[in-house]
């Protein structure tokens, strides 16, 4: 359901955006020491058609070059900040340590091989190399387990303050860097012409494990609701809260996402039409978040549409997904055990090999020893054929995954 009053997408607070999906199209140039983002005076986007969900993530825009002459330029897509911390969960959607968001795009349809600038900055301060010097991974939990490092690197990287001095209770070390991913290719946008660029990505869900509605209730800054501050990311309203509370025997696992919209703002011009649909899973699902003009297109599907677009704030997402007071003491239609009862291991396992069985060809040496790759026909996650069944069983592990911090 969504708030019966919607507001305008005014309302996102980005000193509290947790980690999660968020990305948009900007042109850069590249320039010592990084990317940096630029205007484009000649380049309308005549479109953006933007689908979110849970499991995944589809953005196609259609550019137009209104000059006389042919722009070439690098054309970006940031992808999120991941920080670390003690308690943090990240939710990391695949074992790619270089493409943890399995992001793919095409141009005009033809593959384009976007290149990938990564930075690990603590404090503001870039410290790339020091840790590419010590072969630490700069994304997380790939390889920065404790036992996976000499005591002499786990020392240093105490010492220069990179990392907590003390593990997770997986063993694995918290580092204090923040890291920066962007991906860049060079684009050319031929004069009085248009140019459709797509691309697709699975979402980095943030969430919490199962709450009570009267834990919402009696702790609204769960739901990211600062009243004393007159703050609401998610735009919650009472009848949002009204639905929670009509349905007491059940808990409510948190979900939520960010996406990052404001630099569309970068183009010549507005965005001519823009179109948004978000799909909430299941139709039990609560949704709610800002948006103006909101239609319900399905039982699952919510739409947005908007001419001559100027995007003014992010779009953040809530959704809450029902379940019963116990779901450990659940079991499976088939009387197996239920995907919440199982050892980390028992659902990377089980995971994987649903993915093995479509096909899917693993990149990290843990997987490759365990599975293989004879066989194999899709680099991309995205693109393995997975039953209904077999999704919502990925989905499930991933959560329950996330819940429990199990190393991917």
């Amino acid at each position: 359901m969504l708030p019966r009053t919607i507001r305008a997408l005014l309302l996102v607070a980005a000193t509290i955006a947790p980690p999660q999906a968020r990305a948009n199209d900007s042109t850069a140039e590249l320039a010592t020491g990084g990317l940096i983002f630029t205007r484009s005076p000649d380049i309308e986007m005549r479109s953006e058609d933007l689908f979110i969900s849970m499991t995944e993530i589809r953005v196609q825009y259609r550019f137009f070059n209104h000059s006389s002459r042919d722009v070439d330029t690098q054309v970006a897509f940031p992808m999120p900040d991941i920080s670390f911390g003690m308690d943090s969960d990240i939710a990391i959607p695949t074992n790619d340590p270089e493409n943890i968001l399995g992001f793919s795009t095409t141009v005009d349809g033809s593959p384009v091989a976007a290149l990938v600038e990564r930075k690990a900055l603590l404090n503001g301060i870039d410290k790339t190399e020091t840790l590419k010097t010590l072969n630490v991974p700069l994304a997380p939990r790939t390889g920065q387990k404790q036992d996976h490092l000499s005591q002499e690197t786990w020392d240093r990287l105490i010492r220069e303050g990179l990392i907590e001095d003390t593990p997770r209770a997986d063993g694995y070390m918290t580092p204090k860097w923040v890291l920066k991913t962007t991906y860049h290719w060079q684009q050319r946008f031929p004069a009085g012409q248009e140019v459709s660029v797509s691309h697709r990505y699975l979402p980095s869900v943030g969430g919490t494990v199962p709450m009570s509605a009267s834990t919402f209730l009696d702790n609204p800054s769960i739901l990211q609701i600062e009243r004393s501050k007159g703050l609401n990311r998610f735009c919650v309203d009472q009848d949002f809260l009204n639905s929670m509370v009509r349905s007491p025997n059940l808990n409510w696992q948190q979900n939520y996402m960010e996406y990052i919209l404001v630099t569309g703002a970068n183009w010549s011009g507005p965005i001519r039409e823009f179109r948004l649909v978000v799909d909430k899973g299941a139709p039990e699902n609560l949704l709610s978040f800002c948006g103006h003009g909101v239609r319900k297109i399905s039982p699952t599907q919510f739409e947005v549409r908007a001419s001559n677009f100027v995007p003014s704030a992010n779009i953040s997402l809530l959704i809450l997904k029902p379940e019963r007071a116990d779901p450990a003491a659940a079991r499976d239609a088939d009387g197996s055990q239920n995907v919440a009862d199982q050892p980390c291991d028992q659902l990377w396992q089980q995971r994987n090999s649903i993915f093995k069985a479509g096909g899917y060809c693993f990149r990290t040496p843990r997987a490759i020893a365990a599975f293989g790759n004879a066989g194999c026909k899709y680099d991309n996650i995205l693109d393995v054929p997975l039953s209904a069944r077999d999704r919502q069983v990925v989905n499930d592990i991933q959560r329950i995954e996330r819940i429990k911090a199990c190393p991917r």
